[in-house]
């Protein structure tokens, strides 16, 4: 059973931080999301860029998949999600509201809880794409240098939504922290 699903098509650079994570993975093309065929998964990364049509094709399929993606945090899945690159977007395929909002820049990180949730990324400064507007649900794990939301953590049933701005690879810290928290669950 893979332990990760990374939505969207095969990439070296993702290959090769999952090798070094040394945890099994299967890229999985957005439309077959929900297929019964699929194995089940610990974690599932929604690369950046998922909501904007020049990078990716995935958010008419995350949205077809709501329920699914709700059933898979019910059971103990985490979904780690990065930024869509767009000017603005409602994670409305998410069974907990979030908005997002695009502006690029390099930021100071600021912890605002400890989780480990925040080794997504060890460095103290990042490139963020926006900042995240976080509705009931969810825990502001780290924010900008201005104070607002940058990584944030839902519960969902046993599973949690881990959402972030920074336009960085997770960690090899993180990776092996949610394989090994989530539940194997069937998207």
């Amino acid at each position: 059973m893979p332990d990760i699903a990374i939505i969207g098509e095969k990439t070296f650079l993702f290959e090769k931080l999952l090798a070094e994570a040394g945890r099994e993975h299967q890229f999985v093309k957005p439309e077959v999301l929900g297929s019964p065929f699929l194995p089940r998964f610990r974690v599932l990364v929604i690369p950046t860029g998922f909501a904007n049509p020049e990078y990716s094709k995935a958010l008419s399929s995350l949205r077809a998949a709501r329920s699914r993606i709700a059933d898979f945090l019910e059971k103990g899945g985490i979904v780690t999600v990065f930024g869509p690159l767009v000017p603005d977007h409602d994670y409305d395929w998410l069974p907990i509201p979030l908005r997002y909002v695009g502006e690029y820049e390099n930021w100071e990180l600021v912890p605002a809880a400890d989780h480990p949730s925040s080794s997504l990324f060890g460095a103290k400064s990042a490139d963020c794409d926006g900042y995240l507007i976080p509705g009931e649900g969810f825990e502001t794990i780290l924010k900008d240098a201005k104070g607002r939301p940058v990584l944030v953590l839902g519960k969902v049933g046993r599973g949690k939504v881990v959402a972030t701005t920074i336009h960085e690879f997770p960690s090899l810290e993180y990776l092996c922290w949610a394989a090994g928290e989530g539940e194997p669950a069937k998207l």
